[in-house]
């Protein structure tokens, strides 16, 4: 691989971005994650994933403007190109989204752009304390977030305060994204790939299956009206319900609350005591 380092621990896979000096996204790093995308889809041995920065102070600072700039070079050309090339970034991002494992987002440095756009294509999104920047700056270049921004940022953090970044351009610190909703948690630098890693255990523990249906009811029921989300819930629940995870992890809940109800409720439903999980 030539723009990402990939390290593997147990059941949690951890790819760093690693494009000097700047960590720009690039086209050649594009189709780079979607074949690491592909990999991940059918690996049912990787429960977790964490994407971070292997540049010092960068996670991904944003698209590579040169690029843009050469592709608008030729409008004629542009207008025939760009649809396809936007729809495919679209294609990769929505991958990443659906990936049946629970996907953590370990910002540790610049991340406007293309780079926050891949965030929020994440589950979760920890950012380390820092003098750096996160936010989609795309209109001060005259262009819009081309890679899925104005829809996810919209149902992240709601209309009002996704318009007032998006038309201002505003690039945010950690701190200021975290108020904002555009972060789950933001954490001292030291404790960021720590965090992170103290998620992707406890994720790895859950039911995988379970995973993979709540991310595909919420990305693809939460966003429609009422009745086809509750829809798309119910179909989930009638897989899950069946497997051999969830039938085992209720007969021992059922087996703890006969032994003792109190602690069931107070150790059992903290995750303590839960037999392993085994994806069937």
């Amino acid at each position: 691989m030539q723009y990402f380092e990939v390290e593997q621990r147990g059941p949690i896979q951890i790819w760093k971005i690693n494009n000097p000096p700047m960590n720009y996204m690039t086209g050649p790093l594009s189709r780079e994650l979607v074949g690491l995308i592909g990999k991940l889809e059918g690996d049912d041995a990787t429960r977790v994933l964490i994407i971070t920065g292997a540049v010092e102070g960068k996670f991904i600072t944003h698209y590579s403007v040169d690029e843009l700039a050469a592709s608008a070079a030729d409008p004629a050309e542009c207008a025939q190109v760009m649809p396809r090339f936007f729809a495919a970034s679209h294609r990769t991002l929505n991958r990443l989204m659906l990936l049946p494992q629970a996907v953590i987002a370990a910002i540790n440095g610049d991340c406007m752009g293309g780079g926050y756009e891949l965030a929020l294509a994440c589950d979760f999104r920890i950012a380390a304390d820092g003098p750096y920047q996160i936010g989609l700056i795309e209109i001060l270049l005259g262009l819009l977030p081309g890679g899925g921004g104005t829809q996810r940022l919209t149902r992240l953090i709601g209309r009002g305060a996704a318009l007032e970044a998006l038309l201002f351009g505003t690039a945010y610190s950690p701190a200021e994204a975290g108020r904002l909703g555009m972060v789950n948690r933001v954490v001292p630098p030291d404790q960021l790939m720590p965090t992170a890693l103290e998620w992707a255990q406890t994720l790895a523990q859950r039911p995988p299956r379970s995973i993979a249906a709540i991310k595909r009811a919420v990305y693809l029921g939460a966003d429609r009206d009422l009745e086809t989300g509750l829809y798309v819930e119910r179909n989930e629940m009638a897989g899950v319900i069946i497997s051999e995870d969830a039938r085992t992890l209720m007969g021992a809940y059922n087996a703890a609350v006969a032994k003792d109800p109190q602690a069931a409720r107070s150790e059992f439903l903290r995750g303590i005591g839960l037999p392993p999980t085994k994806g069937r």
